[in-house]
């Protein structure tokens, strides 16, 4: 307790750079923080983009090739009524699946009052969709909107939904009557109508000028077929699903299907996990590096300052290893103080960003939502201790040049 109490004096003594060096490691502290906090944001928004704004779910299952064929016979490709049945058993008895949802790969014409227009997309049944989409709650605009329009359900059997670029391409609006005509895959050109109910936002420009989403049933009239694209899986948890993956992968065979998990089919999750792994590896190694800088020079001050009391010190008795002890308790304090500090600004800042609500339109989707700071405990605490770790030993080097002197020339000093 004496070390203590003689080490958080002698800093009293040196308040100016003391409260200098307290600054820079709070400082250092909270952008560290405040960037990993944004960071799990980011990812927590690519991945609810991916698994549930974009109706993807965390599993699917194709028919072995069908995602890369891109030829005139993928009716070859499709998963029929009775697999499908299948697939749904299966399923059904697994309790970590929640939903098992067929999508059917769209694309054709859309005429309105004579103007056609091409259209791609997908459908699925609206009440399976909506159960997907409601898991989202990253990507949340301010008013919680997601899309213009009424709900579609199995009550509206012939509704659809467009992107807003098509509706503003073509002149379409909320009740808008169009015909939309497609190749069956018998290799008939079939058209039924069609009534615009929702004007909804995606992710990129190409979509938005093209994107059309049917109900499952109105896509298999137009299609002339029973059969589905791929099956796509909602987990309970998102930790289940390499084991869900690795028990589908077991009963459908590899020659035959694919079982791809969400993140082996969302590029953009990767990339932008990987880009912000390696900036927030520079950031914090940066960060560390003016830390550890500015509290050498703040001991080095000290030493240089102190080099009689350190000579006094060692002529009473005080061996080298207790000037370092001394000086390391020192160093330490300040990095204790520096991050506590830090640790109220990132909660402060966090819990401002929280309570302004403020919006932007990140690359995952077309309209503005509210973006957040998270408060990461693992990371707050490590890099608390990493602190306070990395302050005691920026103290050592200093130290151990101070203990070594002589103590005829230490009480010579200056």
């Amino acid at each position: 307790m004496t070390w203590f109490f003689l080490a958080f004096r002698n800093l009293l003594r040196n308040a100016h750079r003391s409260v200098t060096t307290i600054a820079a490691v709070a400082l250092g502290y909270a952008a560290i923080n405040v960037l990993a906090g944004f960071t799990t944001y980011m990812f927590a928004s690519i991945e609810g983009a991916d698994i549930y704004e974009e109706v993807n779910g965390h599993v699917q299952l194709w028919k072995k090739g069908a995602r890369d064929y891109g030829g005139p016979d993928s009716g070859d490709y499709l998963i029929s009524a009775d697999e499908f049945a299948t697939i749904k058993t299966f399923a059904a008895a697994d309790p970590r699946i929640l939903l098992s949802a067929g999508m059917l790969e769209v694309k054709g014409s859309l005429d309105y009052e004579g103007t056609p227009g091409f259209f791609f997309g997908q459908a699925m049944v609206p009440e399976e969709k909506d159960a997907i989409f409601s898991r989202s709650t990253a990507l949340r605009s301010a008013d919680g909107s997601t899309y213009i329009g009424k709900a579609i359900t199995k009550e509206t059997p012939d509704a659809i939904a467009i992107a807003a670029g098509l509706a503003e391409n073509m002149g379409l609006e909320i009740d808008s009557s169009v015909v939309l005509m497609a190749p069956s895959f018998n290799g008939q050109i079939n058209a039924i109508d069609a009534k615009v109910l929702q004007i909804v936002g995606v992710p990129t420009e190409a979509l938005n000028k093209r994107y059309v989403f049917l109900p499952l049933a109105l896509a298999q009239t137009l299609y002339d077929t029973q059969g589905v694209s791929c099956v796509r899986f909602m987990l309970e948890s998102e930790a289940d699903t390499d084991a869900v993956v690795a028990s589908f992968r077991e009963r459908f065979p590899a020659s035959s299907w694919e079982v791809i998990p969400w993140y082996e089919f969302s590029a953009l999750y990767l990339r932008t996990k990987r880009m912000f792994d390696v900036i927030f590896g520079l950031v914090f190694a940066i960060i560390t590096t003016i830390v550890t800088m500015s509290v050498l020079n703040t001991i080095g001050m000290a030493v240089i300052e102190r080099t009689k009391e350190i000579g006094t010190l060692r002529a009473l008795g005080l061996k080298q290893p207790g000037v370092i002890w001394l000086f390391s308790i020192e160093s330490a304090l300040l990095g204790f103080i520096g991050a506590f500090s830090g640790l109220i600004i990132t909660v402060g800042i966090a819990l401002l960003v929280r309570a302004i609500k403020p919006t932007w339109e990140p690359p995952v989707t077309s309209r503005e939502i509210v973006w957040e700071i998270r408060l990461l405990p693992a990371y707050l605490l490590s890099t608390f201790v990493l602190l306070v770790i990395f302050t005691s030993l920026a103290a050592i080097a200093p130290a151990r040049r101070a203990a070594k002197q002589r103590i005829v020339d230490s009480l010579g000093h200056g």
